[in-house]
C-alpha cells in the first residue's frame, strides 16, 4: 500500500471536478424521480406491491446484464459509455410524463420504461467509477478518498433531491417532477462531453479476460469477503429504501413531504458519512474503513424497526446510511486497483453483480411482505441480516496473514 502523504488531492484535478459536478446534477434529478415514481404508483394504485415492481423492474437489468456491460466499457470508453448512458436516460424520464398525458401509459409501460433506464444503468455504473479512476493518481489513498468524493456528491443529491421532490410533488404532481430529471441527465452529457478521450485497449474486450476477471474476484480473499458482504447489503438496504414511503403512507397520514424528509435523510447520512471517509481514507487501511462502517450500520439499523416520531426516524435513519460509505468507498477502491489494469474494466462489474443480484428480488419480496407483515417486523430481520454481514467484514480484519 503507497503512502498518499505526498500525493496531491482528487479535487485539485479540473477532470475530476467535471465528473463530480456532472455526477451530482445527474444525482438530483434521479433522486427526486427515485420518490416520485414510487409515490405516484403508491398513491395511484395503493399497493406497496405495485411500487416494489417498479424497484424491481428498474434494478433487475443490472445484475442480469453487468457483465455484457463490461465488454461495452472496455471496447467503447467510460467516457462514452456514460454520455451515451445521459442521453438515454434523459430520453427514458421524458418519455413518461409525454405518454401520461396522452393517456398511454398502463401499468406495464412504465415497468417496460423503467427497465428501459435500468439497462442503461447496467454500463453507466461501472463507467463512471472506470471514469473517476482515469481523472486522478491510481494510488490507494487517492482512489478511495476520490470515491469518497464521489459518493459525497451523490449521497448530497440524496439529500437535496428528495426534499425538492417533496415540495414539487405537492405543487405540481409527481410525473412532472421526471422532466428535471430528463434536463439533469442532458446536463450532465455537456459537462462530460469535453473530457479528453482516453485510448481504450483491445484485449480487454476479450470473452477470456471477462472469464479471468470473474476468476480473480474468487480467487482473491479480500475481493471475495468484500463481494460477500456487498452482496448482503445489497439485499437488506433496498429494504430499508422501500419501507420509508410505506411509512409516510402508514404512519405520517401519507404526507409526500414526510417521504421526501426520509428520503433526504438517507441522502444527507451519507453525505456526512463519504466526508469522514475521504479524511479518513489515507490513514485507515480500506478492509479496516469498511469493518468500523460495517459495525456501524449493523448497531443503528436496530432502532429502525421501533415507532418513533418523524423527526427521530429521520435521525435514525441519517445515522445509520452514515456508515454505509465506510463499506462502499473501500471496496470499490479494492476493486479498481487490486486486479491488474487489463482485468479491472471486468472485475468491477462482477462486484456489481454482486452487488445488486439480490436487490430485484428484495424490491419483489419486500413489497409482499409489507403487505402482511409490519414494517417493525421486516426492519428487525433487516438489523439482524446487517449483524451477519458485519461479522464477515471483521473476520476479514481479523484473520491472520491478510494480504
Amino acid at each position: 500500500m503507497t503512502t498518499a502523504t505526498a500525493v496531491r488531492s482528487p479535487l485539485r484535478s479540473p477532470q475530476f471536478r467535471r465528473v463530480i459536478a456532472a455526477e451530482f446534477i445527474s444525482s438530483v434529478g434521479t433522486q427526486m424521480t427515485t420518490l416520485a415514481l414510487p409515490w405516484f404508483v403508491l398513491m395511484t394504485s395503493g399497493s406497496p406491491a405495485r411500487m416494489g415492481l417498479v424497484f424491481l423492474a428498474q434494478i433487475l437489468p443490472v445484475p442480469l446484464l453487468s457483465m455484457p456491460a463490461g465488454l461495452l466499457v472496455a471496447r467503447w470508453g467510460a467516457r462514452r459509455v456514460t454520455i451515451v448512458g445521459d442521453l438515454c436516460s434523459a430520453t427514458l424520464a421524458a418519455t413518461v410524463p409525454v405518454l401520461y398525458v396522452a393517456d398511454l401509459l398502463p401499468f406495464w409501460a412504465l415497468l417496460l420504461i423503467v427497465a428501459g433506464i435500468g439497462c442503461v444503468a447496467s454500463a453507466y455504473l461501472s463507467a463512471q467509477r472506470m471514469l473517476l479512476t482515469e481523472t486522478i493518481d491510481l494510488d490507494e489513498g487517492v482512489v478511495t478518498a476520490g470515491n469518497a468524493l464521489f459518493e459525497t456528491a451523490t449521497s448530497t443529491a440524496r439529500l437535496v433531491g428528495p426534499a425538492i421532490a417533496g415540495f414539487f410533488i405537492a405543487q405540481f404532481g409527481a410525473l412532472n417532477v421526471l422532466w428535471i430529471d430528463a434536463a439533469s441527465f442532458v446536463v450532465s452529457a455537456a459537462l462530460l462531453t469535453g473530457l479528453p478521450r482516453r485510448a481504450t485497449t483491445p484485449q480487454a474486450s476479450s470473452a477470456h479476460n471477462m472469464t479471468e476477471g470473474v476468476r480473480y474476484l474468487f480467487k482473491d480473499p479480500v475481493l471475495r469477503t468484500m463481494s460477500l458482504a456487498a452482496l448482503g447489503y445489497g439485499t437488506l438496504m433496498p429494504v430499508v429504501l422501500l419501507a420509508l414511503p410505506v411509512i409516510a403512507k402508514s404512519r405520517y397520514d401519507a404526507d409526500p413531504h414526510a417521504a421526501g424528509w426520509l428520503l433526504a435523510a438517507w441522502g444527507g447520512g451519507t453525505a456526512l458519512g463519504t466526508v469522514v471517509v475521504a479524511r479518513l481514507a489515507r490513514k485507515i487501511s480500506p478492509p479496516r474503513l469498511a469493518a468500523a462502517g460495517g459495525v456501524g450500520a449493523a448497531v443503528v439499523l436496530w432502532l429502525l424497526p421501533w415507532d418513533q416520531p418523524v423527526t427521530t426516524l429521520m435521525l435514525t435513519v441519517a445515522a445509520s446510511c452514515m456508515f454505509l460509505p465506510g463499506v462502499t468507498a473501500p471496496a470499490v477502491s479494492l476493486m479498481m486497483l487490486r486486479p491488474p489494469e487489463h482485468l479491472r474494466p471486468h472485475v468491477f462489474p462482477v462486484f456489481g453483480a454482486a452487488v445488486f443480484v439480490a436487490s430485484p428480488i428484495a424490491y419483489g419480496v419486500a413489497g409482499v411482505l409489507f403487505e402482511h407483515l409490519s414494517v417493525g417486523t421486516v426492519l428487525t430481520a433487516v438489523a439482524v441480516g446487517a449483524s451477519l454481514c458485519a461479522l464477515v467484514l471483521l473476520n476479514l480484519v481479523r484473520r491472520p496473514g491478510r494480504p
